[in-house]
């Protein structure tokens, strides 16, 4: 256990950390500088003025974040209890970076979502675990969270799109570049670190970084509804998404 003294400082950094994420995401730059062709017209895309857009909430990016924060403050929880004890200090601030997100996770959830007994239940037990300082459990309770709710965003990715279409093999086809040009190929033959261009209309199959393009991506929100979310370079993207409009080459991860 972690006296109040030591815990809450550092409780205190993670949450100001996490704070000034949110302010660094308000506002985006919009540029789209291609230097790949464009799959529709086999010629290089014009440069794009850059501009500034909203930014909305990216459901299963940010849940994909919050989720690779526990699996680090889990680590160095563990790592304290079973062999260096100060190492539970460093997972602290990673626990308050997530317990602010938490917060912004209920704020971006439907109203019966944050009413629900399970979010009732979530908010206390974590309130609970991280006032007394038991940073194991409230790694793992994080990591249940934010991995449970994935779970169900792509579920409803999957309903959206049908899953007597995710079933069929021509499904499973994309467009990939090897040696300058662009092939198709079965979603088995992808190999990590493999370009995969998407088109309009197309769905992404695979996780992986845009490494240039700009478009909307149509993905289900804890709203309970999809939502079009902007990727351009840089962003990831996950599977069973639709690109709504735009073109984007993305490597797989």
């Amino acid at each position: 256990m972690i006296h109040l003294p030591f815990l809450l400082p550092l409780l205190a950094a993670g949450v100001v950390r996490a704070m000034w994420r949110e302010h660094q995401q308000g506002k985006v730059f919009v540029n789209s500088p291609l230097g790949l062709p464009d799959p529709t017209t086999g010629t290089a895309q014009a440069t794009l003025p850059t501009h500034q857009a909203d930014k909305a909430f990216d459901d299963v990016g940010e849940l994909h974040h919050y989720q690779k924060v526990a699996w680090y403050s889990l680590a160095f929880a563990a790592s304290g209890s079973w062999f260096y004890p100060p190492a539970t200090l460093l997972s602290i601030p990673l626990l308050g970076y997530n317990a602010y997100h938490f917060t912004k996770l209920i704020r971006h959830t439907d109203a019966a979502g944050r009413k629900s007994p399970m979010t009732v239940f979530e908010s206390i037990a974590l309130a609970g675990s991280l006032v007394t300082g038991q940073a194991t459990t409230a790694s793992v309770m994080f990591l249940l969270i934010f991995g449970s709710r994935k779970l169900l965003l792509q579920a409803g990715n999957i309903a959206d799109i049908g899953l007597s279409r995710t079933m069929d093999p021509r499904f499973a086809k994309m467009w990939i570049l090897r040696d300058g040009a662009e092939i198709e190929a079965s979603l088995r033959e992808i190999q990590e670190g493999d370009v995969v261009v998407i088109r309009n209309g197309d769905t992404v199959l695979v996780e992986g970084k845009v490494l240039e393009g700009e478009g909307v991506v149509r993905q289900y929100s804890l709203l309970k509804k999809p939502k079009s979310i902007n990727k351009q370079t840089g962003d990831k993207v996950f599977p069973f998404t639709q690109l709504k409009s735009g073109c984007l080459y993305i490597q797989r991860v």
